[in-house]
């Protein structure tokens, strides 16, 4: 693999986490285990046509197990890594609070998203 390609793996990867829907969706794997997207849709307060597209990417980034029970398809997190990697970023968040909201770069970034 090409240093860059990582680079851009790394940056696609980060992208997965910065969407507030998928987060949404990731802490209340975390908070509950496994979730159908109807279980999902109601945690959230969110679609389920919006839940469905967002769980592509999570799937796709490695990020989220899919399991089939049935008739439905209970999504769980990958591992204990992205649990652990929620964890951290809570962490560095709570101390780094203030700068974080005063970063112009990154405002600036999400009034384009």
């Amino acid at each position: 693999m090409l240093n860059g390609d990582l680079t851009t793996a790394k940056k696609y990867f980060f992208s997965a986490l910065s969407d507030e829907t998928r987060l949404s969706i990731l802490y209340a794997l975390k908070e509950n285990g496994g979730m159908c997207v109807n279980d999902i849709c109601e945690a959230t307060g969110k679609d389920q046509s919006l839940i469905s597209h967002h769980m592509a990417c999570l799937r796709n980034c490695g990020l989220v197990n899919t399991e089939k029970d049935g008739k439905f398809v209970v999504y769980s997190i990958k591992n204990e890594l992205i649990s652990q990697i929620l964890d951290l970023s809570d962490k560095h968040v709570k101390e780094m609070f203030e700068g974080i909201l005063s970063c112009e770069v990154v405002k600036q970034h999400s009034l384009k998203s």
